[in-house]
Parts: structure tokens; C-alpha cells; sequence
């Protein structure tokens, strides 16, 4: 008897402790869940496993084929022009889904978010934020599924660590009796196959494993450095006003050069948990396996270090970024 596990959805086996779906043989017939996530839930240790984005780009076909309804979600903490561009791979309606939304502060409004996205005319019915955490929004996003579901099955897609399983598992908790819950970390890739959940006898969601980004610093760094690196709380941004041949470090994560301009305004959007310092130009770059990246910056625009953050800056300004050679970064509008 084949059987899934109830937290990443791979099929459970007991013969190879080195592969997905791993139980212990006098724990198959019992068990629901793989030794991978029993050990990330009650002991936090986690063990990565790539999925190719080839296999994500099939899922996404074969949803495509089925016309039902697709909520895909965005972290917001998260948000780059390519996050944004399901609908072209997609010929589903599809509603757009921003998570996360207690880690941004609260004087931040929906509407200015919503509206920064709007400006790239997606093909998406709607766009909500939420907060799985504080339930905000979900009552409202239920009605926009119910709404707009061409069937039963509502698919769930997003970049790792977007927050579907938490959303999934809030969803079970205020629309469901069922009672099974899936395994929720602030780790990427904890979903690890498709995976079938019926809410009630009106939706059935259908999960499917994240899409790795590549250049995102999660991909860079051990477990405990990602517990410090991805913000759990709302964060508290934090203003620089600095000279140029100044430079910001935050830790050993990131370098940001002030080269060129006059006096200007640096604020850093990142975990609470991170320390910067203000340091003049020159210090040593002590990011392991350092790239420079170099921007000139205009008013109006963010610099985004995939996975860790953003920072505005007021005025024009020639900036030089180091950080891991595997970590994206990049400029866009301002969000905020």
C-alpha cells in the first residue's frame, strides 16, 4: 500500500534512509508523516532537497490544462519582477496572493503595494494580502475563491518559503474539520511532492512543491543563519543618514558601499535580528565569497538583495553591494 506523507506529500518508503520519504521499517505501517518532517517539526533540524524548476515548470502545465482556479502566492518581504510573472506560464484565472503581511510595518497600506503591482498590469483577477499568522484577510479571501473557483480544486503555487503550508494549515483550522495538518517551516522547500486536501465538501486544495529562486540568500546559508536572516516579527526599517566613503555592514551577510552623492537617506528593510554598523569606506568586505555589485540610483528606487531585504535611499546615489557571488541583487521601483 502506497502512502503519502501528511507534511511534504512524497511517498513514504522504508528502504533508502538517504531519500525522500524515509520511515523506519517498524514505523511504516503507523506513520504518517517521513523522518524529515517528524525531526523539522519537534526537533528543527532540516535537511534540504532540491526540487529542479523543470519539474515545478511541469506542475505548472499540467494545472495550465485543467482551467480550475489558482491562488499563487508572493512573500512580500519577497517581491521581484520575476515572482511576478506566473500568469504568463499560466492560462488560469488567477488570483494573487501576498503573504506575509504582519512582518512589513504596519504603517505600510495595502492599497500602496497592491497599486505598485497593478503598474505591471498582470492577468490576475485580484490581488489580496494576508497574514496567516494573524489571520488577516482570510475570511475576504474565501469568499474571492469561492467567488472565482471554476471547480472544486483551487491550486496553490509560489516560490519556496511563501508561506503556502502556513496558509493551507489556517485555511484547515477555519474551513474544515479535518483535522490533518501539513509541515510548516520558515525554511524553503518543505513541500516536496503534489499534494491533495480536501478542505470541505465546497474546496479541495491542491499544494504543489515551491519553485527554488535562485539567487536567493536562503539557498546560501546553514539553518541557523537563516533563522536570523528571515524575520519572524514586524520589522522595525532602520535610517541612515550618511556621507559618501561610508559603508553599511550587516554582518558578515552583506556590504553596502556609499561611493558616490551627497548626504543621503539609507533605510535598511531586514530581520530585527540582524546588526549593521556604520563603518567608514575601506574596512575590509568581510562577506564570504564576496560579489560587487554596482547601481546608480535614482530617486524613487530600491536596491534588493534577494532573500535578505531591501534598502531605499532617498536621493541619486552610486552604490557598490557585496554579498555571497550566488545571492541575486537587484534595483526596482520603490515599494514603500
Amino acid at each position: 500500500m502506497n502512502k503519502k506523507c501528511n507534511g511534504c506529500g512524497v511517498l513514504l518508503q522504508f528502504e533508502k534512509p538517504e531519500m525522500e520519504g524515509y520511515v523506519e521499517t517498524h514505523m511504516y505501517e503507523k506513520s504518517n508523516v517521513c523522518r524529515r518532517c517528524f525531526r523539522l517539526k519537534f526537533y528543527g533540524d532540516y535537511i534540504f532537497i532540491n526540487k529542479s524548476n523543470e519539474e515545478y515548470e511541469n506542475i505548472l502545465n499540467q494545472i495550465s490544462k485543467t482551467g480550475d482556479l489558482v491562488i499563487y502566492m508572493v512573500d512580500m518581504f519577497n517581491i521581484s519582477d520575476e515572482l511576478i510573472c506566473v500568469d504568463k506560464l499560466l492560462n488560469n484565472p488567477i488570483l494573487l496572493v501576498l503573504t506575509k503581511r504582519d512582518l512589513l510595518p504596519k504603517s505600510v497600506k495595502d492599497a500602496k503595494i497592491i497599486n505598485y503591482l497593478k503598474t505591471y498590469n498582470l492577468d490576475v483577477i485580484d490581488i489580496i494580502s494576508i497574514s496567516s499568522e494573524k489571520n488577516y484577510n482570510l475570511d475576504k479571501l474565501y469568499k474571492m475563491i469561492m467567488k472565482n473557483k471554476r471547480s472544486n480544486n483551487v491550486y496553490i503555487v509560489g516560490n519556496t518559503n511563501a508561506g503556502k503550508s502556513s496558509f493551507i494549515n489556517k485555511m484547515l483550522k477555519n474551513y474544515s474539520s479535518n483535522k490533518s495538518f501539513i509541515t510548516t517551516s520558515m525554511l524553503p522547500s518543505t513541500t516536496l511532492d503534489v499534494m491533495e486536501i480536501k478542505l470541505n465538501d465546497k474546496i479541495t486544495i491542491i499544494d504543489t512543491p515551491g519553485l527554488i529562486e535562485e539567487g536567493n540568500i536562503v539557498n546560501c546559508y546553514d539553518y541557523m543563519t537563516l533563522k536570523r536572516i528571515l524575520p519572524k516579527k514586524e520589522i522595525k526599517p532602520r535610517t541612515y543618514q550618511i556621507d559618501p566613503k561610508r559603508c553599511l555592514l550587516i554582518e558578515d551577510l552583506a556590504q553596502i558601499n556609499y561611493v558616490e552623492g551627497q548626504r543621503n537617506s539609507f533605510t535598511l528593510y531586514i530581520s530585527n535580528e540582524l546588526n549593521v554598523k556604520n563603518e567608514s569606506l575601506g574596512v575590509v568586505v568581510m562577506v564570504p565569497k564576496a560579489k560587487k555589485y554596482t547601481f546608480n540610483v535614482n530617486p524613487g528606487e530600491d536596491i534588493v538583495i534577494s532573500g535578505l531585504g531591501w534598502i531605499k535611499i532617498v536621493d541619486a546615489a552610486v552604490v557598490e553591494i557585496f554579498v555571497n557571488e550566488k545571492v541575486k541583487t537587484f534595483k526596482r521601483k520603490s515599494i514603500i
